[in-house]
């Protein structure tokens, strides 16, 4: 593998993840309203996700991902399946759907388990925090893809958590979010 077939698998890599990635910081940017969990507790009787995570930052979470997959493909899924020979990048609104739905599921699924461990809402959760909405938006898309080439996830797992914590930081400097995580 030559350098530049690298950078070219690390730029397809986040273009291939852009559902994931725009889907994540959606919510953010374009959420607010009613809480997806109603307001109820759980048996534990803490909140069941809390009120950032609402039907509005859900749904516009998944359209982003959905708006964010079309583009992607128009601009190079033929590169992409010419390069990695799968035609599951023939289908860009279903790949954004599904990436859009795991990654706000995994966001959601997080602040489930922040609230069981005592995190309050918009504490820092390591780790989980910066990769567990990439790991479901990947987990929803296997369906579609069924091999997923490795450089992606590679790029994904390594690169990905920085450019969220880069992300999150100027968020937090421009003030779209109170804390810099």
């Amino acid at each position: 593998m030559t350098f530049v077939d690298f950078l070219l698998d690390v730029g397809l890599a986040f273009l291939f993840s852009a559902p994931i990635l725009v889907s994540n910081a959606a919510p953010a940017l374009l959420g607010g309203g009613f809480p997806v969990d109603f307001y109820k507790n759980f048996f534990d009787g803490k909140r069941i996700l809390g009120d950032h995570k609402t039907i509005q930052g859900l749904i516009m979470g998944i359209l982003a991902g959905i708006v964010s997959s079309i583009i992607v493909f128009y601009l190079v899924g033929d590169l992409m399946i010419l390069r990695y020979g799968h035609l599951g990048f023939k289908f860009p609104m279903w790949i954004g759907l599904v990436m859009g739905w795991g990654c706000n599921f995994g966001d959601m699924f997080g602040s489930f388990v922040k609230r069981r461990l005592n995190i309050q809402s918009g504490g820092s959760f390591p780790v989980f925090d910066q990769t567990g909405y990439i790991l479901f938006g990947l987990l929803w898309s296997w369906p579609v893809f069924r091999v997923i080439p490795w450089q992606f996830i590679v790029t994904l797992l390594v690169i990905a958590p920085l450019l969220h914590f880069g992300a999150n930081v100027f968020a937090y400097a421009v003030g779209a979010k109170d804390v810099p995580w």
